[in-house]
């Protein structure tokens, strides 16, 4: 068995070891009974409040007599 070899079953082994963690990390949540877990997004924050959209200003109609 030579360097080389060694080097690579390192590596590939803390891949796999990545790899089991990031899927339990993501598989964990799906578990019955687990709490839902917010990502970030702003979609299941509570305090988001929306604003409606301002209407375009429009310029008043002009008096000018054409």
């Amino acid at each position: 068995m030579s360097w080389q070899e060694v080097v690579v079953a390192i590596v590939v082994g803390l891949a796999i070891v990545s790899l089991y963690r990031h899927l339990g990390g993501l598989l964990g949540s799906a578990q019955p009974g687990a709490p839902a877990s917010c990502r970030g997004c702003d979609d299941c924050a509570d305090d988001v409040t929306t604003v409606a959209p301002t209407p375009p200003l429009l310029h008043p109609p002009s008096t000018r007599v054409h």
